[in-house]
């Protein structure tokens, strides 16, 4: 039998060559990137309702939970994580719901304007001011390695709140830092605006000249795999099963083929928003909500960001969801613990995952890579605060939806009330390491980590 020529074997039809090297290259640019978005919803929830059966593969969903059951099988469960807050010294510790708001920022306060944490005298005189974290969120800083190590992505992260224009530290998640400096990031609260902005630079006017090209680059795929088809009956077992392998990186290679660049992304398109709404009316937050949905998924398409910090509201949110019939205020509600104000705070929450289940799917609709971004990306679930009565932080329910590139073990329920590593900033470590950023074993002040560096326990 002639020896087997591995550079020579792949050149084939139309004088295509596809020597082992080109071919390794091009598997790898098929990947698609890693993404994360982070989606806030206020004022706690009730602990006690939150399962009803608690077991690692079996756990059952209560109430406010069951919208995620159709997802089960991409969720990672958590809860018993602990903020730590308390921990922080005086005069350098907020409020529960600001402290909490900025977890994402998981560093001491500031001084402030006006008092929100610390204590005043029997006069009340002389408080104490509280203000914005001193370090930047990790939604910025991820971004910021993004940017550092792609160029071609345009914007380091989007930070997205369903109402409200007034920007103060009870609402505001955001932050550039860098450590040791107060450096707030307004949210955009507009969608309308937010698409234009984000997407004004896109030329969308070649697709049509694009869907040619990608069928002429299919068609000379077609020509190879037939070719290598032919070749196999001729090849010894060994051959063959190299040939396989090779074979392989042209399937990588086809999934991947509609990825090079900007527009020329699989699913990269322009949006329709339709007709334009008070986008500050609270009886709008689902409308909002959803258009900045579409906003994410279509950014992930076009590789524009990788990192997003969305939130429901602000932190201290009193918004009064009539659609369920709620005449008081979320964060009202939340703050009284009589059986009727938890009954309301559970409904209200089940809408809101219920809401977001609407980025679950715009996630999945669009394709990429033989898969959809669903599978390439990682939505982080959370609250400030454990349960808002009694202002906890220390049994945070945080849940993880997407496929993540098979990052996490899914479809488990963990419990780290036990565990002495459990910090929400522990937390954070494991969606750095999603992101690639294995180095990064530690975000945030130490005195938040009283567990030690590293992720949260066996999670991967």
């Amino acid at each position: 039998m002639r020896p087997f020529n591995r550079r020579h074997l792949l050149k084939g039809a139309a004088g295509i060559g596809l020597a082992l090297p080109w071919l390794e290259s091009m598997a790898q640019t098929a990947t698609a990137p890693r993404r994360v978005v982070f989606v806030f919803t206020a004022n706690g929830d009730q602990i006690a309702r939150r399962f009803t059966t608690k077991t690692e593969t079996g756990f059952v969903f209560d109430e406010f939970l069951a919208p995620l059951e159709p997802y089960r099988q991409n969720l990672l469960v958590m809860e018993g994580i602990h903020k730590y807050h308390n921990r922080l010294p005086d005069g350098e510790r907020a409020d529960g719901h600001e402290q909490g708001g900025s977890a994402l920022a998981p560093w001491r306060s500031g001084a402030g304007s006006f008092p929100i944490g610390g204590t005043c005298d029997a006069n009340g005189n002389n408080c104490q001011l509280i203000g914005y974290v001193k370090g930047p969120s990790v939604d910025k800083a991820i971004g910021d390695r993004v940017v550092a190590d792609n160029p071609s992505v345009p914007q380091r992260h989007l930070n997205f709140r369903v109402g409200g224009n007034n920007n103060n530290i009870w609402n505001q998640s955001a932050h550039a830092g860098p450590e040791g400096t107060q450096a707030p990031i307004p949210p955009e609260v507009n969608p309308f605006t937010a698409y234009t902005r984000i997407f004004s630079g896109l030329d969308f006017t070649g697709q049509a000249a694009l869907a040619r090209r990608l069928a002429m680059k299919q068609s000379a795929l077609d020509l190879v795999n037939a070719e290598l088809n032919g070749l196999k009956p001729k090849l010894g077992v060994a051959d063959r099963a190299r040939l396989e392998l090779h074979t392989e990186s042209l399937r990588d290679i086809e999934r991947g083929l509609m990825t090079p660049s900007g527009t020329e992304k699989e699913s990269c398109g322009p949006l329709t928003l339709g007709a334009g709404f008070d986008h500050l009316n609270g009886a709008n937050f689902d409308k909002v909500g959803q258009l900045f949905f579409k906003i994410i998924a279509m950014s992930f398409a076009c590789d524009l960001t990788r990192s997003v910090n969305f939130n429901w509201s602000g932190n201290t949110d009193d918004r009064k969801y009539s659609a369920i019939g709620m005449t008081e205020g979320h964060h009202t509600l939340s703050h009284n613990s009589d059986t009727a104000s938890f009954d309301k705070v559970r409904q209200i929450k089940k809408l809101l995952y219920q809401q977001t289940t609407q980025l679950f799917d715009a996630l999945k609709a669009l394709p990429e890579a033989g898969k959809s971004l669903w599978d390439h990306t990682l939505v982080v679930n959370w609250s400030e605060l454990s349960q808002g009565d009694t202002h906890q932080f220390d049994n945070d329910l945080v849940v993880f939806a997407g496929g993540a590139h098979n990052y996490f073990r899914t479809g488990r329920y963990l419990n780290f009330a036990s565990q002495g590593k459990r910090s929400f900033s522990n937390m954070l470590v494991c969606v750095w390491q999603y992101m690639g950023y294995s180095s990064v074993d530690s975000f945030g002040d130490p005195l938040l980590l009283p567990g030690g560096n590293g992720p949260l326990a066996g999670l991967t």
